[in-house]
């Protein structure tokens, strides 16, 4: 794609319906010969054979923990503490004197759900953790990187942004900036650690 077209909309959105009619023409053109196999992935045979039909699903919304928790985080990934990611974000907790029972954890998934949540909830402090998280809840779209760090408020209550613990695993420098965050989300709440 040309620099002309990669900053021109108009020119974008001609470019896309252009590439998406050409392969309209060669399912078409596939179909007529008799061609009816494509090696493709299933997902992308699932978009083909829905392709004109309305989308009604959406992300589902999904919790987990202590209703009566006093710290709240919102997950952009979903996994709570499931895999590598999972693991450190327990770890993260364990140092903060917090188990994974003793907080309430949601999925960034359906925000309006979230937003129901928090008001039933009416958590002390909210950590984000996450671009859509942080993003979603406080409305914002900066990168991570430019408000995380320090606290926000979401309706009086006190929000703390952070990086994902998955990207940590890829990117480890961030580790020491997460757990100063975290030194923060403590000196709040009124928590202990060891270090």
């Amino acid at each position: 794609m040309s620099a002309e077209v990669q900053n021109n909309p108009d020119a974008i959105k001609t470019e896309f319906i252009r590439v998406i009619n050409d392969f309209s023409h060669y399912l078409s053109r596939q179909k007529e010969t008799g061609n009816t196999f494509l090696d493709i992935s299933e997902e992308s045979k699932a978009i083909v054979n829905n392709w004109g039909s309305i989308s009604r699903t959406q992300d589902t919304f999904s919790f987990q923990g202590s209703e009566n928790a006093s710290v709240f985080i919102i997950d952009s990934e979903g996994n709570f503490f499931k895999g590598e990611g999972g693991a450190l974000l327990i770890k993260i907790l364990n140092a903060m004197n917090l188990s994974s029972d003793s907080v309430f954890i949601c999925n960034a998934g359906d925000f309006r759900s979230v937003y129901k949540k928090i008001k039933a909830v009416a958590p002390k402090i909210i950590i984000t953790l996450g671009t859509k998280a942080g993003q979603s809840l406080l409305n914002v779209k900066q990168p991570l990187e430019k408000f995380r760090g320090k606290f926000h408020e979401y309706h009086g209550i006190k929000v703390m942004p952070t990086f994902h613990p998955s990207m940590l695993l890829k990117q480890s420098e961030y580790k020491r900036q997460v757990w100063e965050d975290m030194k923060l989300v403590m000196k709040l709440s009124g928590l202990k650690n060891g270090s």
